[in-house]
């Protein structure tokens, strides 16, 4: 593959990224309900994966892959275990529910990447990836999307009606929820797995 198509193709995925998580936090900040603003948000951590990937095209020296990898795991983990915690209808739990609440607010600490969960270590793999690919500017714009991706997950903290966790659906969430606090406290599990899927490649 010559360096211009490479180039170019590094440079669509890097747009596409950064415009699909500028959407997504968008969409976010207003949502009808609170499955719909984890939805959107979910999408914008994808997106990192997306820019992670671009990096690691423009830049095979960086940790791109390795920073897409743990970003897409984090962000796997957290989708499933928001949905899991989400209540009937959609809606946020509400009080009365521990382990729903509890859930949900880890899945977005996650995705907004910030600790202890996996999301944070995956989001300052992806931004050292950026940083090593000289895109300076991207990361700007993604610690600014970041940054403004609290206020969606306020708001759709604050909506909602009970969400209920029993038998089997508790039991996942228990595992989903270490899953993500145990890479947030060993970044060394997750980076483990990122070095396996960057090996491979």
């Amino acid at each position: 593959m010559s360096s211009s198509l490479t180039s170019a193709i590094a440079i669509i995925a890097g747009l596409l990224g950064a415009a699909f998580a500028a959407y997504g936090t968008v969409r976010a900040a207003r949502p009808q309900t609170a499955a719909l603003g984890f939805a959107w948000m979910t999408l914008t951590g994808g997106s990192y994966a997306l820019l992670a990937l671009a990096a690691a095209v423009s830049a095979p020296q960086s940790d791109g892959l390795r920073a897409a990898a743990l970003q897409g795991g984090a962000v796997l983990l957290a989708a499933a275990l928001g949905g899991l915690s989400l209540g009937a209808g959609g809606e946020a739990p509400g009080p009365g529910r521990p382990l729903a609440r509890v859930a949900l607010f880890v899945a977005w600490l996650s995705l907004l990447g910030l600790p202890p969960t996996a999301g944070f270590h995956a989001r300052i793999l992806v931004c050292r990836s950026l940083l090593q690919a000289g895109w300076s500017g991207t990361l700007v714009f993604a610690l600014a999307v970041g940054a403004a991706g609290l206020v969606p997950a306020f708001s759709a903290l604050s909506l909602g009606s009970p969400g209920s966790l029993r038998g089997g659906r508790a039991v996942l969430a228990v595992l989903l929820l270490a899953a993500l606090l145990m890479v947030g406290v060993y970044p060394g599990l997750g980076l483990s797995v990122g070095d396996f899927v960057a090996g491979s490649h």
